[in-house]
């Protein structure tokens, strides 16, 4: 049905790492999917708007 997962700190320098490692994964994941260039605004886009539409 289910796994037991025990939640604590016995799990040693392996279990740091493995932190650490997911950690640095997403940040180098986060770093590389910013694009400057499409910020979903009404910004350079062409008449069309955007998400950020005025209210009239």
């Amino acid at each position: 049905m289910g796994e037991f997962t025990e939640i604590g700190s016995n799990q040693g320098i392996m279990g740091f790492m493995s932190g650490l490692f997911s950690l640095a994964a997403i940040a180098i994941f986060a770093f590389l999917q910013s694009e400057a260039e499409n910020d979903d605004d009404d910004s350079n886009s062409g008449g069309d708007g955007g998400l950020m539409q005025p209210v009239t």
